[in-house]
């Protein structure tokens, strides 16, 4: 079955979809394209790391998250009948809004989707662009665009997979994902049964941006509902990080 081509548009609502309509012969191309992109994305990676506020990761890892809603139309419209997807205003593609190009595959319930960014640098008809005509040149006037020279992300089996954040949320918006934690949310983690914090208010004056940011992603990644006190301290000591334990629980600094 051949991968149909789409980019996502930036509306008031969010993101959508739509259709890039392609020939025969430019789909294979755009098809291997991709593929090869996927596979120079994929090599030297060993393991898939929750993003957990860190910008970037080692070089044989991929950060993932959860897909977050509004990124839910990337897999919608690689399983959809292609014909039910608006395509592309072709006379007036700088209008669109486009913030991504990707295509996929849907196999044996498993939907897998390759997406690139897109910057308006990519649009050809903003440039003084040149296009073969035989042994001369013309000038490119018909609206055109150029492919990303990688892939941003893969997404599939739930979860969106990259290396870039800074790339990623040129395209989704992630304000849920990376947000500082509220002055209830740094109180309600002083508070959990796992620390021992003896003045929950000077821990919560001192509670900068970074450890809000920090807070929220232990928060929202189950973190300290999965694992125990001494596991804890135990993955601690093995990177190096020392860690004070009173009664069965770690013992919150006083300073930052």
């Amino acid at each position: 079955m051949p991968q149909n081509l789409f980019v996502a548009c930036r509306t008031a609502a969010g993101l959508v979809a739509k259709r890039v309509r392609l020939d025969q012969a430019v789909q294979q191309q755009v098809e291997g394209i991709f593929n090869q992109q996927e596979a120079d994305f994929r090599d030297g990676i060993t393991s898939e790391v929750a993003f957990d506020g860190s910008w970037t990761p080692d070089e044989d890892e991929f950060l993932t998250i959860d897909i977050p809603q509004e990124a839910a139309i990337f897999v919608s419209a690689i399983n959809a009948n292609p014909v039910s997807i608006p395509d592309i205003n072709t006379a007036n593609i700088a209008s669109e809004g486009i913030k991504a190009i990707f295509t996929g595959v849907s196999a044996n319930g498993a939907t897998k989707v390759l997406v690139q960014r897109f910057s308006p640098q990519q649009l050809l008809s903003r440039r003084f662009s040149l296009l073969q005509d035989g042994n001369a040149f013309r000038r490119l006037s018909d609206p055109a665009f150029s492919l990303d020279t990688g892939l941003t992300c893969v997404i599939e089996g739930g979860k969106v997979k990259f290396r870039s954040f800074h790339k990623l949320r040129a395209i989704i918006n992630l304000i849920d994902v990376y947000r500082a934690a509220t002055d209830q949310e740094v109180q309600d983690f002083a508070a959990h049964a796992h620390f021992e914090v003896t003045n929950a208010a000077s821990f919560l004056a001192a509670a900068d941006q970074t450890i809000r940011k920090l807070v929220h992603a232990i928060g929202r990644s189950g973190t300290l509902g999965t694992y125990t006190v001494p596991q804890i301290e135990t993955a601690c000591g093995a990177v190096g990080v020392a860690v004070t334990v009173n009664n069965g629980r770690l013992v919150m600094p006083d300073d930052r």
